[in-house]
């Protein structure tokens, strides 16, 4: 798996590099040529290496990074994991972008091979190193190779489903715990926890378990209120409620008009959308998120309970997420693919698929990646 991680991240950053020049989108693109190499080389190789991937969010967390969070300026919406662990790096003098980049390859890389790990304790080698492949070939998985926060995520996430697997529950609440610091998401592994810890029915002595799970995400968001934002005006109805408390109060400096509504609701008007104006964004998100339901239907039956709850908690979360009239549905496929024990489920119910997957995905990532560096769609 490392060869083919190497293999996908020299092509990407290849690819990205290339095509950076069509559209500059930072500073230094637009001021240092790609061709030919020019001194300083640091600065160079951060010009063909660095830069074409800060686009969106990844420009986020490098101004926390650098300034760390502010009241009001929706910075406040990321969650402080990912950038945490990349401001040591700053620390040493190197620039924020680069420090996120290095942070983001080193826990995508061992979100793969942890991946490739869990499959390996039930599935033979074969079979899981196809589930690997398929899961880091989908194409939204190119951001594992971004500045964004999805591989630190991944990793905490996929090590709790390893230590659940071998029932090591304070091990599992504490990457729980960590997965929920870097993305919301990681509020969603309670359920195959508690369905875990249901199983084996150990009764109120699943609580501390629990516990440790919410404290890291608890701490969060009692620091973000008391020390950054200030108590929060409650407001009225459901999204209020939600974005005063566990989101930002501030997210619409990220993105002006955002809510959770019903799945239903939230897919009927991003369908509604692109049948009155059709745009590559809806269409692409569309296209992916049917394709990922697709797989998931393909490996309900190889999943278990807690696999199972975990799934459809972050599914429905994304086709609720709705980001407003002009572009529905930001980010659905990216957010779907966080639920990973769908490629399991395939390996077990449907292991010859995975023979067929792999070559439909690949050339979606790069299609992907392409578009990204371009600024044409947000991941």
């Amino acid at each position: 798996m490392i060869a083919l991680w190497l293999l996908v991240l020299i092509l990407t950053r290849i690819e990205a590099a290339w095509i950076s020049p069509l559209r500059p989108m930072t500073a230094l693109e637009r001021e240092m040529p790609l061709w030919p190499p020019m001194p300083p080389l640091p600065t160079w190789l951060e010009r063909a290496l660095i830069a074409p991937w800060a686009r969106w969010d990844a420009l986020w967390y490098a101004r926390i990074v650098a300034h760390g969070y502010q009241a009001g300026d929706g910075t406040t919406q990321f969650y402080p994991l990912y950038p945490l662990l990349a401001m040591p790096l700053t620390r040493l003098g190197v620039a924020p972008l680069v420090a996120l980049t290095l942070v983001s390859l080193a826990a995508g890389l061992g979100a793969v091979l942890w991946f490739e790990r869990l499959a390996q304790e039930e599935l033979d080698p074969i079979r899981a190193r196809r589930a690997a492949i398929a899961f880091m070939l989908f194409p939204v998985a190119f951001i594992l190779f971004a500045p964004y926060a999805e591989g630190v995520f991944l990793m905490a996430a996929i090590g709790c489903f390893h230590a659940l697997r071998r029932e090591r529950y304070t091990l599992a609440s504490g990457l729980a715990g960590l997965a929920a610091l870097a993305r919301p998401q990681g509020l969603f592994l309670l359920l195959p926890l508690a369905w875990a810890l249901g199983r084996e029915r150990r009764g109120l002595r699943s609580v501390p378990a629990l516990l440790v799970a919410l404290l890291p995400p608890l701490g969060w968001h009692a620091y973000r209120v008391l020390a950054i934002e200030g108590p929060p005006a409650l407001g009225e109805g459901f999204n209020a409620f939600l974005y005063a408390l566990l989101f930002s109060p501030h997210a619409h400096q990220v993105v002006p008009v955002q809510a959770f509504r019903w799945p239903w609701e939230a897919l009927a008007l991003a369908l509604r959308r692109f049948g009155e104006a059709p745009d590559i964004d809806l269409g692409i998100n569309l296209v992916l998120a049917a394709g990922f339901l697709t797989l998931t239907a393909l490996a309900w039956k190889g999943m278990d309970g807690g696999e199972r709850l975990y799934t459809l908690a972050v599914v429905a979360s994304a086709l609720s997420y709705h980001t407003g009239p002009v572009h529905p549905y930001m980010g659905l496929p990216r957010h779907m693919w966080v639920a990973f024990p769908v490629f399991l489920g395939l390996a077990r119910s449907r292991p010859r698929l995975l023979y067929v997957v792999p070559m439909v995905e690949a050339p979606g990532l790069f299609f992907l990646t392409g578009i990204y560096v371009l600024h044409a769609w947000v991941p």
